[in-house]
């Protein structure tokens, strides 16, 4: 949230590409912990409502918005009402929302907490496969070892109050990853170092 600049910092400051955060900017799109969609606007209206926002000329966005809904292969889904959708469905169209303006940075706050354990896989094949059609930087916040694993070039672990950088972990393993990966020793030593660093410090 101080990334996007929807909060101040308690202490110092936050730059992107060395300018100042003082407030929300275009270079962030935000998806939060639930999809938080206009229940009365349709698919591609809640996906442009950003470009509404920003007083953006909508019609030279409305391609953009149909590609991306393409991308997240949910586009014929897209005069329908956010209550006729699944779950993880609402959830593609709230990435969508966040990409429509072509933000630098997008931020993810545990965006598949709500979700089922098979839905969530699910989510983070489809979240990495947009990725790599966006090549956008990711900050994603996740309590999910595995799930952190899976997504990340780095992980940063943060210890509880006040939360502090523990542990920094580079993830190496091959691009695309698929959920079959996560039984292999290699991903699992990963995973076993991250869960060691949390307990070690709720252990002190």
């Amino acid at each position: 949230m101080m990334i996007a600049g929807l909060i101040d910092p308690s202490a110092g400051e936050i730059r992107i590409k060395d300018a100042k955060v003082a407030g929300p900017r275009r270079e962030g799109g935000v998806v939060f912990q639930s999809p938080v969609l206009l229940p009365w606007r349709t698919v591609l209206q809640n996906v442009l409502f950003p470009i509404e926002l920003l007083k953006l000329p909508r019609r030279q966005y409305e391609p953009r918005a149909m590609d991306l809904l393409r991308m997240a292969k949910i586009d014929e889904f897209s005069g329908l009402l956010p209550r006729q959708l699944s779950g993880g469905m609402r959830q593609r169209v709230a990435i969508c929302r966040a990409l429509v303006h072509d933000p630098s940075i997008l931020l993810m706050d545990e965006p598949f907490s709500a979700l089922d354990a098979i839905t969530r896989d699910e989510m983070a094949v489809e979240l990495q496969r947009i990725w790599q059609a966006n090549r956008k930087t990711v900050i994603f916040v996740t309590h999910s070892i595995r799930e952190a694993a899976f997504l990340s070039d780095r992980v940063l672990v943060m210890a509880r109050r006040p939360a502090t950088i523990i542990d920094e972990l580079p993830i190496d393993l091959p691009r695309p990853r698929a959920i079959a990966m996560t039984e292999d020793e290699a991903f699992n030593r990963l995973v076993r170092h991250l869960r060691n660093a949390i307990e070690a410090s709720h252990a002190e």
